[in-house]
């Protein structure tokens, strides 16, 4: 038996290692480029196609080929460009890991003798030092999800003005940026905080400044392919906001802005648009790549990309529109970003660029601004909360980024002890205002540090403030504070209550459609060896990252392969007597649907009470037919070996839950029958 095992700190979400050093340098290389871009052969094979189509063009006009491969990676795109003829090539890398791959890649493929591969910055190469004259044709792929974010625009720029000729010719040739306005509530919870509704009564108010913020200015970048048609409306179809001609010899302008009136299609409120991209590779515009949703294209074998998806892009203003009313979709970009807007004046066009000034954007990530207006959840949580809250009692509450703490005192409590974890440095702004706008700084009391808590809980008696309650809201996983801060609570005051009840980690069998390419080794692309990068990624997988990816589930399709397992339950009013909170089970998963098992998903459900339970995981509810919860990220631990499973089979998995919350998992290498 072989095993591979994962440590995952919940904390702050890194993994420990002995030397962070080493984790972040492993890391870089398991993260650099690997999985699912050199598995999309769509990507791959339009990027042959346009180089062999211009080389064999500029041959044909009797030119010699000098090609430009900025950024190389792996060296494909230089591989193919000296397999298509190419006179010379010449290749930089700046990230010294895959300056390496890539040397070693071209050397196994017996391509060093027709390419030069320089360690640099193509802003750093130097005509005449590190090339022997300009270039006339650039290839190079510096795009990631908003196009422009990796600094394509300056890249290109540069090129153009000290490393290739006037003629070049450039692959990508042009870029196309389409933007969509749409209306969805979905969408939209994840940026607008709402108030907090309990029995449909006003609870907890939201500070103004944060309510009426726009959100913060990055993009949020989905799968919009797996989000359904009824989750959202289109009030503008898609429409060309920017060109960029990367074959313009005189660059790109790196500010820009673009206006254009529209008319909507439909009654609806415009919350953000929907945007995404395509390349033209070649000079004509006949090779096409897309990076729009299958919805959009009407069609479902839609090549699969988790390195370039599409993006979503709030307003800062949200327009009510009426069917065919005109109305502006205005579009601007930097060297960096993008950003859109609407509004339905005629003369007033420039919206200044979007800056979250609240900080609770900048604090609390997009997924957890969804879970907190998610009102289902909220309402379950409140009204099992409720009946632990004894009016003028004392109560304690452990949080990581919560304001739900707040709704003790709103219940009737004198005094909450309000300890978040995340520390007041990064939070203690935001939830302040929480606590002002709630008129609740008389009973509030916000606790700094670990041993605080401790001290509050020791002298409880002393001070004669008996603490009732201790609780927390229930989130994607189990705080370590929690644990040990209720252990010494019961046994300070056995009598204190403990809320939630338990914790169970779930655990179960799953194939995915294409998210096993993110993880799975490859061996060649395109008629390419490219074994030494996969022996450097993987070892680096194991090392930072692990068999685990946390991903939100409901963005990648997948079948379940097996029932949802029990892998441990915490029962957090018994663990006071508990001599060690180190847990292990060796755990049989039966397979109960044939298909190719990529890994276990693993998600905590919580008993809030007897009668209340909630899930992260494996969806209970229809959320827009969501298999998975939408509004948190599920952990996936990937198996080292995918194979096909049919009923009977079984998965053993040997899993450790560790008293600081850590959860160590191993799999057996092989399939029992």
């Amino acid at each position: 038996m072989v095993f591979y095992k994962s440590v995952f700190n919940t904390m702050n979400e890194n993994w420990e290692v002995n030397s962070m050093m080493e984790f972040d340098h492993h890391q870089n290389i398991a993260r650099a480029a690997f999985g699912d871009m050199l598995y999309d052969s769509d990507r791959n094979q339009l990027y042959y196609k346009a180089l062999k189509k211009e080389i064999t063009r500029l041959h044909k006009a009797n030119k010699k080929v000098h090609v430009l491969d900025i950024g190389t990676g792996t060296g494909l795109l230089a591989m193919m460009a000296a397999k298509c003829g190419a006179d010379s090539v010449y290749a930089c890398e700046e990230f010294e890991e895959s300056y390496k791959c890539a040397k070693e890649i071209i050397r196994s493929n017996y391509l060093e003798d027709k390419i030069v591969l320089i360690h640099k910055s193509s802003q750093k190469l130097k005509v005449g030092v590190d090339l022997p004259h300009r270039m006339n044709l650039l290839v190079t792929e510096v795009f990631d999800t908003e196009l422009i974010g990796e600094g394509a625009i300056s890249v290109f720029n540069h090129a153009h003005q000290e490393l290739l000729t006037d003629d070049c010719i450039v692959i990508p040739s042009e870029a196309i940026v389409y933007a969509q306005v749409i209306e969805s509530k979905y969408i939209r919870n994840f940026n607008r905080v709402n108030d907090v509704y309990h029995n449909k009564e006003l609870l907890i108010k939201i500070p103004e400044d944060i309510k009426n913020c726009q959100g913060i200015e990055s993009v949020f970048d989905l799968q919009l392919s797996e989000l359904p048609t009824d989750s959202f409306k289109t009030l503008i179809p898609a429409q060309v906001m920017f060109r960029f001609n990367w074959s313009d010899k005189n660059g790109v302008i790196t500010d820009r802005k673009n206006a254009i009136r529209c008319k909507s299609k439909e009654n609806g409120i415009a919350h953000a648009a929907f945007v995404w991209w395509d390349l033209a590779m070649d000079t004509d515009g006949d090779i096409m790549l897309s990076c729009a949703p299958k919805w959009h294209l009407q069609q479902n074998n839609v090549p699969w990309r988790d390195h370039w998806i599409q993006g979503v892009y709030y307003f800062a203003n949200e327009v009510n529109l009426k069917t065919n009313e005109e109305v502006n979709l205005i579009g601007y970009h930097d060297e960096l970003s993008f950003w859109f807007d609407t509004n339905k004046s005629s003369s007033y066009l420039d919206v200044p660029f979007p800056y979250c000034e609240c900080d609770f954007h900048r604090v609390i990530s997009r997924t957890l601004i969804g879970q907190m207006n998610d009102h289902y959840l909220t309402n379950n949580y409140l009204t099992a909360l409720k009946k632990y809250v004894q009016p003028n009692s004392v109560c304690l509450f452990v949080g990581n980024l919560s304001f739900m703490g707040l709704a003790a005192a709103l219940f009737g409590a004198a005094k909450v002890y309000y300890y978040d974890v995340s520390g007041p440095q990064s939070f203690g702004k935001v939830l302040h205002s929480y606590i002002r706008s709630n008129d609740l700084e008389d009973k509030i009391v916000l606790l700094k540090t670990y041993k605080e808590v401790l001290e509050i809980i020791s002298k409880q008696k002393e001070n004669e403030e008996e603490i009732c309650t201790v609780f927390m809201e229930p989130s994607k996983w189990i705080l370590p504070e929690w644990i040990d801060i209720v252990r010494y609570s019961l046994q300070v005051n056995p009598k204190t209550n403990i809320f939630p009840k338990e914790g169970t980690v779930k655990i179960q069998a799953v194939e995915f459609d294409d998210l096993w390419k993110i993880r799975a080794p490859l061996t060649e692309v395109e008629g390419f060896e490219i074994i030494p990068f996969n022996e450097i990624v993987q070892e680096s997988i194991k090392i930072s990252d692990g068999l685990l990816e946390e991903k939100p589930l409901w963005e990648y399709p997948s079948k379940s392969l097996s029932s949802a397992y029990d892998l441990f339950t915490l029962n957090f009013e018994s663990i006071a007597n508990e001599s060690s909170l180190i847990l292990k089970n060796l755990l049989s998963v039966k397979i109960k649907n044939e298909g190719i098992c990529h890994g276990l998903v693993c998600w905590v459900d919580w008993n809030l009470d007897t009668d209340t339970h909630i899930s992260f995981g494996s969806s209970n509810r229809k959320i827009y037919n969501f298999d998975w919860y939408p509004y948190a990220r599920q952990r996936i631990y990937f198996l080292n070996k995918y194979r096909n499973v049919s009923s009977e089979d079984i998965i053993n998995c040997d899993a450790i839950l560790c008293k600081n919350g850590n959860l160590l998992v191993s799999f057996c290498n092989t399939y029992d029958h």
